[in-house]
């Protein structure tokens, strides 16, 4: 990979500067987190000493995302901490690991806080969630896609507070689930997004034994309709719902919502599947696309991206630390993968925002 050398000096060279804060006060100011024993070794040790690598790794990511967050043109510095992210992130313990939570957590927290200080006037803000989860806002409407508290990280203690999840679902209009995966939809999230009385979008198969199953809108999955969706009084969306599928057969929404700005912007969720490019081949001819928010690892993305011409790509599913190793897609995957697209793009990590502006 480009400039992994580069990575590597890099990485040390910051090593040697005292440990950067993980968490944050109520400003948004890093604070130090936890005592740090100079004289300390960890002979004996090993699971405690790869606690402390994280953290002194993710330390390091943490204030090199505060300096250079996402932008058009990437420096390095901003490339070697999303790929230092990953050589934590691939350790099979990785969401047991105390730095790992703290660092989720602290991310989440950041985001909610800037999410209810935000007030868009033009073009649309986007923040990354976890593993696909999209917010999108834009002057009309705060648009929520695959939302979960992390749950499928397969550890309690990485997933983020019940109160924290009602805070993030205050600030949102509408909650799109493209499949009834638990790293896209969470029964709770739903649920409780329906008692704040606000639309939840899903395949038919989503929760179908649960008692707010008759309470979530079902939309007809075509390629050639376009449904409008009242937010309130004053605001309604455009929403097409493509017959996407993960495999052969699990029902996948691809959404395809515009707002009330003309502004249109596209979710995959988990679309995986060849005989699908039957639709897919002809999004760019039928919509201007603004953002696509396509799965890193779907089938051919170049061909994908190629075939709805977005005006900007920002790609999902890094680093969910429920799968194996294998398949907990690295930031340094989807660099490569993205080599040969032609269109502007943009990786980011959770917790992060990005100020998108159509021209």
């Amino acid at each position: 990979m480009k400039h992994i050398f580069t990575y590597a000096f890099l990485f040390l060279g910051l090593c040697t500067y005292p440990s950067f804060a993980q968490n944050t006060d109520s400003g948004g100011n890093p604070v130090t987190s936890r005592h740090i024993d100079p004289q300390k070794n960890y002979w004996g040790d090993i699971d405690q000493f790869l606690d402390r690598q994280s953290q002194a790794a993710l330390d390091v990511v943490q204030e090199l995302l505060r300096q250079f967050p996402p932008s058009m043109n990437e420096p390095l510095e901003r490339q070697a901490a999303m790929v230092l992210l990953d050589t934590v992130l691939h350790d099979e313990k990785a969401p047991h690991r105390e730095p790992v939570q703290e660092f989720f957590h602290s991310r989440m927290s950041l985001l909610i806080r800037d999410l209810e200080a935000t007030k868009v006037d033009s073009g649309a803000v986007i923040w990354k969630l976890y593993d696909h989860g999209f917010i999108v806002r834009t002057p009309s409407a705060t648009l929520l896609f695959d939302f979960t508290r992390a749950y499928s990280a397969r550890d309690d203690n990485f997933a983020i507070p019940d109160e924290m999840a009602s805070r993030l679902l205050e600030q949102c209009d509408v909650l799109f689930i493209t499949h009834r995966h638990g790293d896209h939809a969470d029964p709770w999230v739903v649920e409780r997004f329906i008692g704040m009385g606000k639309p939840v979008i899903a395949p038919v198969n989503v929760f179908p034994e649960s008692e707010f199953h008759t309470k979530i809108t079902h939309l007809e999955r075509t390629a050639h309709k376009n449904h409008s969706l009242r937010l309130s009084e004053e605001v309604s969306i455009g929403v097409t719902v493509f017959p996407g599928h993960q495999g052969e057969e699990l029902e996948n929404n691809v959404y395809l919502v515009t707002t009330t700005e003309k502004l249109t912007f596209c979710h995959t969720g988990d679309q995986s599947n060849d005989e699908d490019f039957s639709w897919i081949d002809n999004i760019g001819n039928d919509f201007q696309v603004d953002l696509l928010f396509p799965n890193c690892w779907t089938t051919d993305i170049t061909r994908a991206v190629k075939d709805i011409a977005p005006k900007l790509l920002i790609t999902g599913l890094e680093n969910e630390l429920g799968h194996t190793i294998d398949h907990r897609e690295p930031n340094w995957l989807t660099y490569d993968r993205l080599q040969d697209i032609d269109r502007p793009s943009i990786l980011m990590t959770w917790g992060e925002k990005f100020h998108y502006h159509p021209e």
